[in-house]
């Protein structure tokens, strides 16, 4: 069954790790001590991570498999009327839900026939780590070998006989070997996210917690920081341990009627636009992000604006 499993993983570019449940409840436990000594923001825990830290009916007799796999960013087109934007979706914002459940019936399938294959739903970087699939960079972002930091993280139960052993499970944050002496990512970052101190980011202070949520740009953030149409690529981009990022065009285009419906904030429920924004969105796996959208946007223009302003 490993070796199926293997080459399944092998045929496909990605990368898999497997282990006993203990490490699900290991991973979970580092991210409470974590919050318990304040190392992270108590807002960003009860906001982002609580659900990855509750009870799922992980058994003893299953194993965990996380897979990862290379992703590519995105383009998506805005037409303006007299001219078009292209904005980049980082890679694993295009159909990222949608990913999980692909991987898990191909895995179901061709890499481990027979065996019953759920999703598991944990702290997939953290559990990555202590598998030794994934190691850190500064930037705290999960790198894989031959893949780098453009992915996503998969993970499942399965009852399959996967043999396991307690050497596989790791203990501590693995940096890069490229980190060591390099603080590229550090000073890549407009908000200071990346901390001089520790490996551990400093989350609330991400461009990427910034534009996911809805409502005006924190002090630490200037609007001029953003540049994807949400998430960031700043500290990823610049990193040397990362290869060059593949960007692949979705062939979704919002027309002059729905970048405007957007970029004016004026959404009316039954609105022709308003259909054709819902639809686009849900293609994209990015259903209900109209409350961010707009201002992000707006930011994004205001950048290519003040850009093209003589200094």
């Amino acid at each position: 069954m490993i070796d199926t499993l293997q080459n399944w993983a092998d045929d496909r570019g990605y990368r898999v790790a497997w282990g006993p449940t203990e490490v699900v409840l290991r991973a979970r436990a580092e991210i409470d001590a974590r919050r318990e000594s304040g190392e992270l923001d108590a807002d960003f825990c009860r906001d982002q991570l609580e659900f990855l830290l509750e009870s799922d009916g992980v058994g003893p007799d299953e194993t965990v498999v996380v897979v990862a796999l290379p992703r590519p960013a995105h383009r998506v087109g805005f037409d303006l009327g007299d001219t078009r934007l292209d904005a980049l979706l980082p890679p694993t914002y295009l159909r990222y839900r949608r990913t999980f459940e692909e991987v898990r019936q191909d895995l179901a399938v061709n890499g481990l026939p027979g065996a019953s294959v759920e999703h598991l739903t944990a702290p997939l970087k953290t559990v990555a780590k202590m598998l030794g699939l994934v190691r850190y960079g500064r930037n705290n972002i999960a790198y894989a070998e031959g893949i780098g930091s453009y992915m996503q993280l998969c993970g499942y139960l399965t009852d399959a006989a996967l043999p396991v052993s307690a050497d596989r499970v790791g203990e501590r944050p693995d940096l890069l070997p490229e980190c060591e002496d390099c603080t590229i990512c550090r000073s890549a970052c407009p908000t200071k996210a990346i901390a001089d101190d520790r490996v551990l980011l400093r989350a609330e202070r991400c461009i990427t917690l910034a534009n996911e949520n809805p409502g005006a740009w924190p002090d630490s953030l200037p609007a001029r920081a953003h540049h994807c149409l949400i998430g960031c690529l700043l500290c990823q981009r610049a990193c040397p341990a990362n290869p060059k990022l593949r960007i692949d065009d979705t062939g979704v285009c919002f027309s002059a009627d729905e970048s405007r419906t957007l970029i004016d904030g004026d959404r009316p429920a039954d609105s022709h636009a308003e259909n054709g924004i819902r639809s686009k969105l849900a293609w994209l796996g990015q259903p209900g992000i109209e409350p961010v959208l707009g201002r992000n946007l707006r930011a994004l223009l205001e950048r290519r604006r003040t850009a093209r302003v003589p200094h």
